[in-house]
């Protein structure tokens, strides 16, 4: 008999896809991509002076920006450096006008990550865009890693049967090169990375829902039987947008620090970037939790599928088998309800 239940469970498993962003959800690498953006953005903040470009600036800007795709960050530049009656940034380029000084400071700072001074290597991209597309991929190359759990957690659908992909406004081939070095390659084929960036023209960042449509479609998998995972505001606008059955917050990542964890979560959950107002059904932040989530959504699928939906989540019966802290919405209320079973 248990044998049965367990084909059946497994039968069950493969007609459900759990969907991934990748930066600061499967990779910890939010932090080091969105410093080197910083670093290539620093020579053009409009004003700036090196005594400016301090650890708390930094990390205003990785807060502000995480999840963001670069085409918008540099948008924003423009737009500060207009206001003020300052070129382009384009412009500053072409002609050697950024502050000797202040890429000096960003030279220090790009030695960290490996990458050569400014003044070596601006002539081999035409446009900052390209420079920072290609030094971010030369930096987390190098710098990649998975976050605590994911392995297991990739592990566990393996096993169980699930369908697993990833969705992310990042581009293909960052995505593949930090895959390489995690050695995720083997678990993410070309055919399951999709990308806002590379698979659209012109491209469709999140909170645009393409991405996410894309990817349930390439695993064969409706959206009402797909979850999503997601570290950032935009990426669960998307999900909720697509129509994705659950979403999971994550706040795992090495961008969210411990005095925003709280606030973070409860902003997942509440769904600003949403058309229709909807965020995370709920929080995670230990990615070995993910499997009690997604066995919990399997349960409900095989017990009835037609009321597998957001309005029908109830986490409490999971929350003593979790390793880590859960944030949950209470019912319509809009109450965060925060629980730690397992304080650290």
């Amino acid at each position: 008999m248990q044998i049965r239940e367990q084909q059946l469970r497994t039968a069950a498993a493969s007609e459900v896809a759990v969907l991934f962003d990748f930066d600061g959800t499967l990779a910890d690498t939010e932090v080091p991509a969105m410093e080197v953006a910083f670093w290539e953005l620093a020579p053009y903040f409009p004003n700036v002076q090196p005594e400016d470009l301090t650890p708390q600036r930094m990390r205003e800007f990785i807060r502000v920006n995480a999840g963001k795709a670069f085409d918008i960050m540099l948008a924003s530049v423009e737009r500060d450096r207009e206001a003020v009656g300052l070129p382009p940034v384009e412009e500053v380029r072409a002609k050697f006008q950024e502050s000797f000084e202040i890429i000096q400071v960003c030279n220090t700072a790009r030695a960290g990550f490996g990458l050569r001074p400014i003044e070596l290597c601006r002539e081999e991209h035409k446009t900052l865009k390209e420079k920072q597309k290609a030094e971010t991929l030369e930096a987390l190359a190098n710098l990649a890693k998975t976050n605590d759990g994911v392995v297991k957690s990739l592990n566990f659908l393996k096993v169980s049967g699930f369908k697993f992909a990833i969705s992310t406004t990042s581009p293909k081939s960052r995505v593949i090169a930090c895959l390489d070095t995690m050695r995720l390659a083997d678990d993410f084929p070309q055919e399951k990375i999709h990308s806002g960036s590379s698979d659209f023209d012109p491209p469709r960042f999140k909170p645009a829902p393409d991405v996410y449509l894309k990817a349930a479609a390439a695993e064969e998998v409706g959206v009402e039987a797909c979850i999503a995972v997601e570290d950032s505001l935009s990426g669960v606008g998307s999900a909720a947008d697509a129509g994705v059955a659950l979403i999971v917050g994550y706040v795992g990542g090495g961008h969210i620090t411990a005095e925003a964890l709280d606030g973070y979560a409860e902003a997942l959950l509440a769904g600003g970037k949403s058309k229709n107002g909807r965020g995370a059904d709920v929080v995670i932040r230990d990615m070995e939790d993910l499997p009690s989530v997604v066995n919990t959504f399997l349960d409900m699928r095989m017990d009835d599928p037609t009321t597998c939906d957001r309005d029908h989540f109830d986490f409490e019966k999971i929350r003593p088998a979790l390793r880590d802290r859960c944030w949950t919405t209470a019912g319509k209320t809009g109450v965060v309800e925060v629980e730690d079973p397992n304080p650290r």
